[in-house]
């Protein structure tokens, strides 16, 4: 079974799904990663939040967060114990998806053929880039006619609206403890007050909630 997660940034995939992961690679699973932007950005728009930490760290220019995140998500995925090979990184710009759509569907197209479940971020997203990789997803999806596929939208921003039907509850509980640990190998993103609130919640994670869906429901619900 091939499963494809996409993150708009280096750690949302723990956010959302990191119990998941850990539990699908265990049942021998083929599992990647997209992570979507560099997430260069945080630093400059945290600071604009008055979300960030100051330190002499965070004194870097967005070029060496970029640098340090890509470095991150490689030690995050060598303690995970996931192939290097199964990692993509699409290194398009926090903020910028736009200006690069075509070239990411493009690349994802050839990611997501002869995949049996993409999980993605939910629709109706607040944040732009968890809006836009949703909706570059899938196009991606729609292009290559992928009706047998399931889609697990996840809610990092916003609210998951499923109705009961289309949601699906994963137990993680037992995997909470290494996603902590993974979670804290994304040190730069420590200084960011909301970050260090997912970081308490994936530690006491139980279960990780996602909507179930099919391209035949675009348009549907809320969230998809």
């Amino acid at each position: 079974m091939k499963i494809v997660i996409f993150a708009p940034h280096p750690d949302d995939e723990l956010i959302a799904a990191g119990g998941s992961i850990l539990k699908w690679n265990k049942k021998g699973y083929d599992v990647y990663i997209v992570y979507i932007t560099d997430g260069k950005t945080a630093y400059t728009k945290e600071r604009e939040r008055g979300r960030l930490i100051e330190s002499e760290k965070t004194k870097i220019s967005e070029e060496e967060l970029a640098i340090i995140r890509s470095k991150e998500i490689d030690e995050v995925i060598s303690f995970l114990g996931l192939p290097l090979e199964n990692i993509y990184k699409l290194n398009i710009p926090s903020h910028f998806i736009k200006d690069f759509i075509n070239q990411a569907i493009k690349r994802i197209k050839s990611i997501i053929k002869n995949t049996d479940l993409i999980v993605l971020p939910s629709n109706n997203n607040w944040h732009e880039d968890h809006q836009d990789t949703y909706d570059i997803v899938v196009s991606a999806a729609q292009k290559l006619q992928l009706h047998d596929v399931n889609f697990y939208g996840y809610a990092v921003y916003g609210e998951n609206k499923a109705p009961k039907d289309k949601l699906i509850e994963i137990q993680v509980e037992k995997y909470s403890k290494k996603i902590h640990q993974a979670f804290k190998l994304y040190e730069s993103q420590l200084c960011i007050t909301h970050v260090l609130d997912y970081l308490h919640q994936v530690k006491s994670r139980k279960t990780e909630l996602f909507g179930v869906y099919k391209l035949i429901d675009l348009g549907k619900y809320y969230n998809f």
